[in-house]
């Protein structure tokens, strides 16, 4: 490791950190920074992620990634653009939701005192600036979601101080009540065909590329739930941090398994063979696919997809 000159952090722009370079396959600055984590990337791609205005949601990304103990990222233009496309603009009340999830995390008990410095972890909301993130704590104040252990008029007032804060009993509540706890599930729904050649992608390149990253794959069969077969769905995809859609053969099954994934911003890696991509519906070409000819390709194109836009876990 060698230091460079070079002491601000290309995704969110706070400076006086500290950055190596480490030798790859070329050169990659490696980034410890406050605020975003710790990856490596080059400073090459600055002037993209800048077009893209993509420095809040890649922030996020790589935050969120740090607190579930991830494997430190490498960043990429490939990378770049599977966040760009697969990871949600959550809106104002998911980011409350989702920021609320993170204090839960870090609270050792209920009752836990949590201390929240919003110059540093406005991603923890995927917010896009220190204000974004009062405005959220003063929001979750009044719904009775938090308590705040500070002067409530340093919190209406904001500033760039830390600020204590602790789920209320109700906040509790609204987290158990929508049953969302994907940052500590290690689930992956599979929407996918059930024929013959499926069967065989599903256990040769599927099932093994999510195992790989350290995801449990699930796969509901339609033949074996036939009776409740909508109710599985909904419960397992609720309970699975992303989903794979496998959209070769155009089942519409597919397309709604992932359609009500999106509906909860969970994270979609669209699939399909080669030979069926120019039937892909209209509504979803919009997203990158993963476009395959042998399960070999598959399996390992999969699992770069899924590193890239989750995470890669250590262990299941």
């Amino acid at each position: 490791m060698k230091k460079t000159p070079s002491n601000v952090c290309p995704v969110c722009k706070i400076q006086a950190l500290d950055v190596s370079v480490k030798e790859k396959s070329g050169k990659a600055l490696q980034y410890k920074c406050a605020r975003c984590g710790e990856f490596r990337i080059s400073n090459s791609l600055q002037p993209w992620i800048e077009e893209k205005n993509l420095g809040p949601k890649l922030s996020g990304w790589i935050r969120n990634l740090s607190e579930l103990g991830m494997e430190i990222p490498d960043i990429n233009m490939s990378i770049l653009k599977e966040i760009e496309q697969s990871i949600p603009d959550y809106n104002p009340s998911d980011k409350q939701y989702l920021f609320l999830r993170h204090i839960s995390q870090k609270s050792k008990y209920p009752g836990d005192i949590v201390s929240i410095h919003p110059r540093f972890d406005y991603p923890l909301a995927w917010a896009s600036a220190p204000e974004e993130l009062f405005f959220y704590i003063r929001f979750l104040v009044e719904r009775g979601l938090l308590i705040s252990i500070d002067d409530r008029k340093e919190i209406l007032a904001g500033g760039n101080k830390p600020v204590a804060v602790a789920i209320s009993p109700s906040g509790w509540e609204y987290l158990d009540k929508y049953e969302q706890r994907a940052i500590e599930l290690s689930q992956a729904y599979v929407a996918m065909s059930f024929s013959n050649s499926m069967n065989i992608a599903w256990e040769r390149a599927i099932k093994p590329a999510i195992n790989d990253a350290g995801y449990k794959a699930c796969r509901v069969n339609s033949k074996q739930h036939s009776d409740k077969i909508n109710a599985k769905i909904i419960a397992e995809i609720k309970n699975s941090l992303f989903v794979v859609a496998e959209v070769t053969e155009q089942q519409r099954v597919v397309y709604f398994e992932a359609g009500y994934a999106i509906g909860r911003n969970l994270p979609v890696i669209w699939c399909v063979r080669k030979d069926d991509l120019k039937n892909v519906h209209f509504d979803t070409r919009q997203y990158n696919h993963v476009v395959w000819e042998t399960t070999d390709e598959l399996k390992e194109k999969l699992y770069d997809v899924i590193c890239a836009v989750v995470g890669r876990r250590k262990k299941i």
